[in-house]
């Protein structure tokens, strides 16, 4: 696999995680670009404080 190629993984857990992200856009639900970092998750459960990203608030 390529380690620069960017990666999205699904947890045996349901967490998205988005790896070597630097090239990867995220868009919010009207378009507009939402900042990221090479390395983050997506939160599936609602729970967060921090849209889109998971802040671990489901385990909670």
């Amino acid at each position: 696999m390529d380690n620069n190629k960017p990666t999205i993984q699904i947890t045996a857990t349901g967490k998205v995680v988005v790896t070597n992200a630097k090239q990867v856009t995220l868009l919010d639900a009207e378009g507009k670009t939402i900042a990221t970092r090479n390395r983050f998750s997506l939160c599936s459960c609602g729970k967060t404080l921090d849209a889109p990203f998971c802040d671990g608030a489901h385990k909670n």
